[in-house]
């Protein structure tokens, strides 16, 4: 295949994904950044070595909603009071719908580079959730079983996850030839606390005239956490508390939920002025055995209906009902969590020697579906010492999303702040992605260095950065 195909075929193929995910995608091109290695393990800073400083080599927090924003639920009165009118939202959402967030805060890092060797290794502290809802399970909700009349509705899907871990990474980039580079990272993992639901499977059929429902029902979820779940006579939920006088300390330190990792990456020059490049991030899972609870609901009930024929009494008996006969079993066993998968893949092109641009394609894989973005990006290294991006991004079925990064080096300090959603931080209720990412570093690069690595890492990554700065050959040959 030619170059050419190449590109066109990627270019087609990120074209043809649908757009609905979350992540800071801007800074992928920036030159320079300590934190080049976290999105892509292939790609090596052209300096010697690097040290985070500790809990603020990097953070980054991130909020995101595939469904609605706060003002598409809450709409303003004719005083100061906020009425809850969630038709408009509910009418535009996908049959499953995503709520997510993650703080990912960096404890201790550092990079060295050995001649055609780069390795890295990072302690970060991560905390995550992501939430599956069906729309029809928010229909049923606001208006009863009377609008499903005579039809049998599907409201699987339904899922809960959250996780706090702490990540030990270690990580090997090399450059394998003039054109391709090669890194791999494993991660040992110490989980904190979990809780993590298996897709549930749920099924209503409402009888036409009575609108009486048989609502069918199997959801199995897992916990681990400091808390207590004490059960009831036939051994199902009677209540859940937190822990009193926990022990945060030994909390923090725990190291029976283990748990690995692996991240892949490779980036591969086309030409001297075009490079194609991806990565493989998250693929591993946690073990859980401390204080596990495995929650086991499962079962089917006939009930009259809940509709618009029934009074709020009878709505609330009937959810009662449905509540205390799906009351989950409680077993205490062992259990394994999976992470999330990352996947990026992206082509940069140069356009001079300060000037590149990029398009990206990422996606995060929940219960094997694909939620992802596509930004196109602008790169320059405006000054020695000043890299700057622009980006723009189609993700969440916005496209609104303009972001900018900035990565400034001061002697041995570099500082970066980057965020794919600039507009979100003006207006935050009507934002339904917000993310930043922010850190200082310490860095060792012999004055007026330059880079021995000309591999561009992937376009639109928010951490990577690209190595555009090596002197070009005169009368440059293109193959």
């Amino acid at each position: 295949m030619s170059k050419k195909a190449y590109i066109s075929f990627l270019l087609l193929f990120c074209a043809s994904i649908q757009i609905n995910a979350q992540q800071n995608t801007t800074m992928f091109f920036m030159q320079d950044m300590p934190q080049v290695n976290i999105v892509n393990p292939a790609v090596a800073i052209k300096c010697n070595w690097y040290v985070g400083l500790p809990l603020l080599g990097s953070t980054h927090v991130n909020q995101f909603s595939s469904g609605f924003a706060t003002t598409d639920i809450l709409q303003p009165g004719d005083g100061n009071e906020l009425f809850i009118m969630p038709d408009e939202a509910i009418s535009k959402m996908n049959n499953l719908e995503v709520l997510a967030a993650e703080l990912h805060v960096n404890l201790l890092s550092f990079g060295y580079k050995y001649k055609q060797h780069y390795f890295t290794f990072t302690v970060n502290e991560k905390m995550n959730t992501y939430n599956i809802y069906p729309k029809n399970l928010l229909l049923l909700a606001k208006d009863g079983n009377s609008q499903f009349e005579g039809k049998n509705v599907e409201m699987d899907g339904l899922r809960i996850n959250g996780n706090h871990y702490r990540e030990y990474a270690l990580g090997w980039a090399k450059k394998v030839n003039k054109d391709f580079d090669f890194g791999i990272r494993g991660k040992l993992l110490f989980g904190k606390s979990n809780a993590y639901m298996k897709p549930a499977t749920t099924n209503i059929y409402t009888q036409a005239n009575t609108f009486a429902l048989d609502f069918t029902n199997s959801a199995t979820g897992n916990i681990s956490a400091p808390i207590t779940i004490t059960e009831d006579d036939d051994g199902k939920v009677k209540d859940i508390n937190l822990d009193d006088n926990i022990d945060w300390m030994n909390y923090a330190l725990n190291r029976e939920n283990i748990g690995v990792g692996i991240d892949l990456g490779f980036v591969y020059k086309i030409d001297e002025l075009t490079t194609i490049s991806g990565s493989l991030l998250d693929i591993g899972f946690i073990n859980w055995k401390t204080n596990p609870y495995n929650l086991v609901s499962n079962g089917n009930i006939a009930l009259d209906g809940i509709g618009d024929d029934f009074n709020d009494q009878d709505n609330n008996e009937a959810l009662d009902s449905i509540a205390e006969f799906f009351k989950p079993e409680v077993l205490q066993n062992g259990y394994k969590s999976k992470l999330t998968p990352i996947l990026y893949l992206g082509v940069s092109r140069e356009i001079n020697k300060k000037i590149n641009v990029g398009v990206l394609y990422h996606t995060e894989i929940y219960i094997n579906r694909l939620h992802s973005s596509l930004t196109f990006s602008a790169n320059a290294k405006l000054l020695r010492n000043l890299s700057t991006s622009a980006s723009y991004s189609l993700q969440n079925n916005t496209y609104n999303n303009l972001g900018l990064g900035i990565g400034w080096q001061l002697g041995l300090f570099h500082l970066h702040a980057i965020s794919d959603n600039v507009p979100a931080f003006f207006a935050l209720d009507a934002a339904r992605n917000i993310n930043l990412r922010f850190g200082i570093s310490f860095i060792g690069c012999p004055r007026n260095a330059k880079s021995k690595n000309g591999a561009y890492s992937c376009p639109g990554d928010p951490y990577n950065a690209i190595h555009y700065s090596s002197p070009r050959k005169k009368n440059r040959k293109h193959k």
